[in-house]
């Protein structure tokens, strides 16, 4: 089901600016705040195991990093806590590691990542590069509403995982615009 957002983006400063940016707060200080005690956990288990000491089995601890490098890869390279379009004609987000900035053009829609496991997650489906992933958390509607804005030729389904997402999730985390000045990359 294709739902039309909205043309005005909520709590825009400025209907006419063609600049807009969305940051996901505290995407930073969460995944920090989560990989860092996950990844001493992890080497702790594979110095204790390399040790010959008392601990889980070796397939925990090998099954433990796997999954850590996984999650690490996915959480710091690839899903962006900031995205925006910049002087209305470029798609610009950032990960933690990296910033990536196209043609506003090259993108073809928003979608959900390897259904059915991808709920909560959402691609910009760019065309001849590399996708970013958005959490579909509070505000991520306004995320869609400042893309379609620019390119309102684009149909954007809006599903119930992503509404439900949106709706349920918790409050410290969301979707906000951010002034342009302070989110140069």
């Amino acid at each position: 089901m294709a739902v039309d957002f909205p043309t005005v983006v909520t709590g825009a400063a400025d209907a006419t600016s063609d600049s807009i940016t969305y940051r996901y707060v505290n995407y930073r200080l969460l995944t920090f705040a989560v990989f860092v005690p996950l990844g001493i956990a992890g080497v702790a288990m594979l110095v204790n195991l390399l040790a010959g000491g008392t601990g889980p089995p070796a397939a925990f601890v090998v099954l433990w990093l796997a999954a850590y490098a996984w999650n690490a890869y996915w959480w710091l390279f690839r899903i962006a806590f900031e995205v925006g379009v910049m002087h209305g004609s470029i798609l610009r987000w950032r990960s933690i590691t990296s910033s990536h900035e196209i043609p506003l053009a090259q993108v073809t829609g928003i979608s959900t990542p390897f259904p059915p496991f991808g709920f909560g997650l959402k691609r910009i489906v760019v065309g001849g590069d590399r996708s970013p992933l958005i959490v579909a958390n509070q505000g991520y509607r306004d995320v869609v509403a400042m893309i379609v804005r620019f390119r309102p030729d684009l149909v954007i389904p809006n599903i119930w995982s992503d509404r439900f997402f949106e709706r349920f999730a918790q409050r410290s985390a969301r979707w906000r615009r951010v002034d342009d000045k302070a989110s140069s990359c």
